[in-house]
């Protein structure tokens, strides 16, 4: 198992760098720790089930941002019969950033 920030560890990190002044897109980007690589074997396995790639490249796309990117998948996460750790969500996101969203 990867060493990555506890949802309590997160948050405080996220507070100090808001405090801090950082940008939220800046923060949000830090926050990235997942596994693109591990991200892309979850996709195949699980939100194909349910929709293919055009969800991420259409015009009018529901993501049109990091934090956006984040709620959508955490919501996602809880549709398969177990839902997926919080790991494997970050490796989603990690991996949908890379490959279709590209968010900073």
């Amino acid at each position: 198992m990867r060493n990555s920030p506890t949802p309590s560890l997160r948050y405080a990190i996220m507070v100090l760098l808001f405090a801090g002044g950082v940008g939220r897109a800046a923060a949000e980007t830090a926050m990235l720790p997942g596994d693109p690589a591990a991200g892309e074997k979850l996709h195949a396995t699980y939100c194909v089930r349910c929709h293919n790639a055009s969800v991420y490249t259409r015009k009018n796309r529901r993501v049109n941002s990091l934090s956006g990117l984040m709620a959508q998948v955490r919501a996602c996460s809880r549709l398969p019969k177990e839902a997926l750790t919080l790991e494997q969500v970050d490796d989603l996101i990690a991996y949908l950033n890379k490959t279709y969203y590209r968010f900073k």
